[in-house]
């Protein structure tokens, strides 16, 4: 398995057979100061490569980048896992959609799909993912606060926010990393904008501090890690 952090909640896996990506942001289309982004997409569209799913947590810009989700639906005929409610805004065949809820499970593209809550008060309906692919998990927790279910997730890797004030913080991240006990747990959602900073060492540090197996990973935007 292949897991490149492209930026923010931004990230494309590569399981053995299957090609996914989580929550597309490419374009910025925010004006407000408080996102201002910092931290640039390291790619277009036309850089993924094959793209077989594409699955996005909630409604939000920074997670749903229509025009960049449409560009690469189109491109690799991929189907689009997301709420109603989002796919409502997309331009695309209903062979290409896949809506949503809260419970579901199903498999799509070859991979096993569990789609899990997420504590998200600003949207909509927001939701987080359990992938599994030839006995690899990796849990994808979305734009999330700290939240109980984190105690039904088991996951090889977590993919977790970090940057505090819309999601959980590196205090909240760490319990979860405790709770959830991945082999691994690569923060992201922090950094991108000057309402989110957060350290990621810091998460590290706290991980390998404590009684966990969990071995941090913490990724640039373009690096990938490899398990």
């Amino acid at each position: 398995m292949h897991i490149q952090f492209l930026r923010h909640s931004f990230f494309k896996v590569a399981f053995d057979k299957t090609t996914v990506l989580f929550d597309p942001f490419i374009y910025t289309s925010s004006t407000d100061e408080n996102f201002k982004v910092l931290t640039p997409c390291p790619l277009t569209e036309k850089d993924l490569g094959k793209v077989d799913l594409i699955l996005v947590s909630q409604e939000h810009f920074d997670h749903f980048d229509k025009k960049a989700i449409e560009s690469i639906a189109k491109q690799h005929n991929s189907v689009v896992v997301s709420h109603e409610s989002v796919l409502n805004e997309l331009s695309l065949p209903p062979s290409q959609i896949k809506p949503v809820k809260i419970g579901d499970l199903f498999s799509c593209r070859g991979v096993n799909v569990e789609v899990k809550s997420a504590h998200q008060p600003n949207s909509f309906y927001p939701v987080s993912f359990l992938l599994e692919q030839g006995g690899k998990k990796v849990f994808f927790a979305g734009d999330t606060h700290l939240t109980d279910q984190f105690s039904e997730v088991r996951a090889d890797v977590a993919l977790l926010p970090i940057g505090g004030n819309l999601t959980m913080d590196v205090t909240d991240a760490v319990k979860a990393a405790k709770t959830i006990k991945p082999a691994y747990a690569i923060p992201m959602h922090y950094n991108t904008f000057p309402i989110i900073q957060a350290d990621p060492l810091e998460f590290s540090q706290r991980i390998e501090k404590s009684i966990l197996k969990t071995k941090p990973v913490i990724l640039k935007p373009g690096e990938t890690f490899e398990f």
